[in-house]
């Protein structure tokens, strides 16, 4: 499976130099130069130019691995550039970014997510978010310790191998607050028998203040 990392001028180091090994490298605006700190080669420089010169960029980047797009916004440039990548056989593209509050951000995540049915996710530090249709899906532990599970917008699961098993439960995005699992072992379960979900894999669990 070709795997590619699409980064962002919000993009995790760290996580940047764990992941880069096993995928291809593709920067987007300020993003290419996150990857130039860490001295990855890029697979592909992608920018509208708006923020950053052509000239730094041939500096250290060949001509024909540098591609210019259109800033409509709005989320439609990302969206652009998702299905370029798909149309050149990227098959998984995680999208190095920091989540916010910004609630604009935050519906385009979720409906670029649901758009594009497994083959997009996003990932920072502490979490990583996917969505998943109807069928079974693996969930690896990897470095995560437990995951979230909320209806978008409603869906019908089952999950098993997880701290407490649930059969045939009806959730949605409207619920209060999403089902919470610890992973027990490597992996879990989830079986999507109806609609869909988006599932937040995290390191810590923000518990919050309580009262």
């Amino acid at each position: 499976m070709k795997k590619t990392l699409l980064v962002t001028k919000n993009a995790s180091l760290s996580l940047l130099s764990k992941l880069h090994p096993d995928a291809e490298v593709i920067g987007l605006d300020e993003g290419i130069f996150v990857a130039k700190s860490l001295n990855i080669r890029l697979a592909m420089a992608i920018s509208s130019f708006n923020s950053v010169d052509l000239n730094d960029l041939l500096s250290f980047i060949p001509k024909d691995k540098i591609m210019k797009y259109e800033d409509v916004g709005d989320g439609k440039s990302i969206d652009k550039i998702i299905k370029f990548l798909i149309s050149r056989g990227s098959e998984e593209i995680v999208i190095l970014d920091k989540f916010n509050d910004k609630l604009e951000k935050f519906r385009l995540i979720l409906s670029l997510l649901k758009e594009y049915k497994g083959k997009v996710s996003f990932q920072d530090d502490d979490n990583q978010i996917n969505y998943y249709q109807e069928g079974v899906h693996i969930i690896n532990k990897q470095e995560y310790n437990y995951f979230s599970v909320i209806g978008f917008p409603e869906a019908n699961i089952s999950i098993e191998h997880v701290s407490k098993p649930i059969k045939n439960v009806k959730i949605s995005f409207f619920d209060i607050t999403p089902l919470d699992f610890n992973i027990l072992e490597r992996v879990a379960v989830l079986k999507v028998n109806k609609g869909g979900v988006l599932l937040s894999l995290a390191t810590v669990k923000d518990e919050g203040n309580n009262f």
